[in-house]
C-alpha cells in the first residue's frame, strides 16, 4: 500500500439538525446501530468542527483536514464524523507513514457516547481531545475528537492510529484486505453486534481497519 497525505452557520446547521432527527426516526437508526448520514450534513458540520480543532494544542500529527470529502453515520441525533486528509491519494507514497507517529489520515469527531472502547472500558474523557461547539438553537455540544494516522512498520505490516490526548495513540489497529464495498480514498462504517460495536475504516476500498466503539 502507498500513503500521501454565523448566519450561515446558523442556517446550515439547522438543517443538518432536521437531517439528523430524520434520521433518528427512522427505522433503520435505532439506538445501537449506526447510519450513514447524508453528505451535506456531515460536511455542514466537518467545516465547523475542522476551525474548532484548529484552535485546539498538543495534537501528535498534522491533518490539514478537507470538510468536502467528510462522511458521517449517525444515531438517535448524535453520530461520527470523518474528515480525510486533504490530497490524500493511492500511490503517492507520504514518507511519514514510516516515522513513529505516522502520517496524518484524518480527524474524527464523534458523539461522546461513540468514545472508544479498550479492553472492555470506555476511554475516560479526559484522554481525549474534546472541543465545544454551537448547535443552531445555540446550545452548547461537546464533540470529541480522534486524530487518525496510518504508519509502516515494515513490509505489509501497516496501522491505524487513534491519538487522544496521549502521545502514544489509545488504538493501534493493524489493517487487513477490505472486501466492503466503498467510495473515496477514506469511508467508515460501523459493525454492530448486540454485544459490541466496531466503527471500520478502510482505505482505497482495498484495506481495513477497526477498533470498538460506545453503542
Amino acid at each position: 500500500m502507498k500513503f500521501s497525505q454565523n448566519a450561515l452557520w446558523k442556517n446550515s446547521i439547522k438543517a443538518a439538525l432536521a437531517s439528523l432527527v430524520l434520521l433518528a426516526c427512522s427505522p433503520v437508526a435505532v439506538a445501537e446501530n449506526l447510519s450513514g448520514l447524508d453528505a451535506s450534513t456531515a460536511q455542514t458540520y466537518a467545516q465547523h468542527l475542522v476551525e474548532k480543532m484548529a484552535d485546539v494544542e498538543g495534537q501528535q500529527v498534522k491533518v490539514v483536514a478537507d470538510p468536502t470529502l467528510a462522511q458521517g453515520l449517525g444515531a438517535d441525533g448524535e453520530g461520527v464524523i470523518l474528515v480525510p486528509a486533504e490530497g490524500f491519494k493511492e500511490g503517492e507514497e507520504n514518507p511519514e507513514v514510516h516515522t513513529e507517529k505516522g502520517a496524518g489520515l484524518a480527524l474524527l469527531f464523534m458523539s461522546p457516547r461513540f468514545n472508544p472502547v479498550i479492553e472492555g472500558k470506555p476511554i475516560a474523557q479526559d484522554k481525549l481531545h474534546t472541543i465545544s461547539y454551537s448547535d443552531g438553537d445555540g446550545e452548547e455540544k461537546k464533540a470529541t475528537c480522534l486524530i487518525l494516522a496510518i504508519r509502516n512498520i515494515a513490509g505489509d505490516d501497516w496501522r491505524l492510529y487513534a491519538y487522544g490526548k496521549d502521545a502514544k495513540p489509545l488504538v493501534d489497529s493493524k489493517f487487513g484486505e477490505s472486501f466492503a464495498e466503498s467510495e473515496g480514498p477514506l469511508a467508515i462504517d460501523a459493525d454492530t453486534t448486540d454485544e459490541e460495536s466496531s466503527l471500520v475504516v478502510t482505505v482505497f476500498g482495498k484495506y481495513s481497519a477497526s477498533f470498538e466503539i460506545g453503542q
